[in-house]
C-alpha cells in the first residue's frame, strides 16, 4: 500500500471505527434476533393451517350468509378460527423494541458522517493558520487534539507536539517524495541534509520552491500565486473535488492562509512564515528548526494529497 492509500485509510479510521461498533451491537443482539426469528417460525404453520382453513371455509361462510338472510328463523354455528394476535402481537412488540434500541446508535453514526468534513476542514485550516499542514497517516484523534489545543490557546503545547512529530518522521518523508517525484530528487536531498545540518535558511526556500513546483506540475497551478486574492490551487480544488469530504481534505489549497499571504494581506506585525518575504529577501529571522518543520509539513501534505496514487514501486 503507497503512503497516500494509507494516508487516506488513516483519515477514514473514524468512520471504520463506527462501522466496528455497528458490527459489535448487531453480534451482542444476535441471539435476541434469533429468538425473534425462532417465535416467528414457531407459529408460522399455525398461521399458514389458518390462512388454508379460512381459504376452504369461504365459501361455506358465504353460503352461511346467504341462508341466514333467506331463513332468519334457523341459526347455524359459525365456524371460527383460532386467535393468534396475542403470538402475532408478542413478535412485533419483540421487533419494535429491538429498532427502538437500535435507532439512537444508527442515528448517533448518521451524524458523525454528516460532521466529518466540516469537522476536518476546521481542523486542517486551523493547522494552516499556524504554519502547519496535515500529514496523511495522522489519526484523526490526533488531529482533533491538535484542533482542541490550537483553539483553547495551548498554541506552544501543540506546535511541541507537531515539531516533534514531523522530526521524527523527516527520514520517511524525504523518501516518499523522493519515489513520488524522482525527477526532483537531487533538490529534495539538498533542502533535507540542510536541514539535517541545521542550515535552515537554505533548507526553507528550496521546500518552499519544491512545494510551489510539484503545485504546478500536478495541479497546474502555482499554490503562491494568487487569482481573486485566492491561490490558484482553488481553480485545481473546485475542479477535482467531487464530494464533501475530499474538498475538505483539500481546503487548506482554496484559502489564502499565512504561508501564502501577499503584502496586502498581511496585517501589521505579522512574523509568520511566509513564501513571498523568504524568497523576496523581506524576512531575515525566518531561518528556525520549527519554520524548517513547517515547509517539511508543507511539502510532504502537497505531495501527498495532490497525487495519493503517483509513487513509483
Amino acid at each position: 500500500m503507497t503512503k497516500g492509500k494509507k494516508g487516506m485509510a488513516a483519515l477514514e479510521a473514524h468512520l471504520r471505527q463506527w462501522q466496528d461498533v455497528a458490527e459489535r451491537i448487531r453480534t451482542q443482539l444476535s441471539p435476541s434476533l434469533q429468538g425473534q426469528e425462532a417465535l416467528r417460525k414457531s407459529i408460522q404453520p399455525m398461521l399458514e393451517a389458518r390462512d388454508t382453513l379460512q381459504k376452504a371455509l369461504e365459501p361455506i361462510v358465504a353460503q352461511q350468509e346467504r341462508w341466514q338472510q333467506q331463513l332468519e328463523s334457523i341459526r347455524f354455528p359459525r365456524f371460527g378460527l383460532p386467535d393468534l394476535s396475542p403470538f402475532a402481537k408478542q413478535a412485533a412488540d419483540f421487533q419494535r423494541s429491538i429498532q427502538e434500541s437500535i435507532s439512537p446508535i444508527f442515528e448517533q453514526l448518521q451524524r458523525s458522517f454528516r460532521e466529518l468534513p466540516p469537522r476536518t476542514q476546521g481542523a486542517l485550516l486551523l493547522l494552516g493558520e499556524h504554519g502547519w499542514y496535515l500529514d496523511l497517516e495522522m489519526p484523526l484523534p490526533a488531529l482533533w487534539d491538535l484542533k482542541e489545543a490550537l483553539s483553547v490557546g495551548s498554541v506552544r503545547d501543540a506546535e511541541d507536539a507537531l515539531a516533534e512529530y514531523f522530526e521524527g518522521k523527516i527520514a520517511e518523508i524525504e523518501e516518499s517524495i523522493r519515489k513520488r517525484f524522482p525527477h526532483r530528487e537531487r533538490l529534495i536531498i539538498a533542502a533535507f541534509n540542510a536541514h539535517r545540518r541545521q542550515e535552515y535558511e537554505l533548507s526553507i526556500p528550496v521546500l518552499l520552491a519544491q512545494t510551489d513546483g510539484i503545485c504546478k506540475e500536478v495541479a497546474g497551478q502555482y499554490l503562491f500565486l494568487k487569482r481573486d486574492k485566492k491561490p490558484r490551487t482553488a481553480i485545481y480544488v473546485e475542479r477535482i473535488a467531487a464530494d464533501t469530504f475530499t474538498a475538505a481534505l483539500l481546503s487548506p489549497l482554496a484559502v489564502t492562509l499565512p504561508i501564502g499571504a501577499s503584502e496586502d494581506q498581511r496585517p501589521a506585525g505579522f512574523s509568520a512564515l511566509n513564501r513571498n518575504m523568504v524568497m523576496h529577501g523581506e524576512s531575515l529571522d525566518y531561518g528556525t528548526k520549527t519554520n524548517s518543520l513547517k515547509a517539511i509539513s508543507l511539502l510532504n501534505y502537497v505531495a501527498h494529497v495532490l497525487s495519493p496514487e503517483k509513487e513509483n514501486p
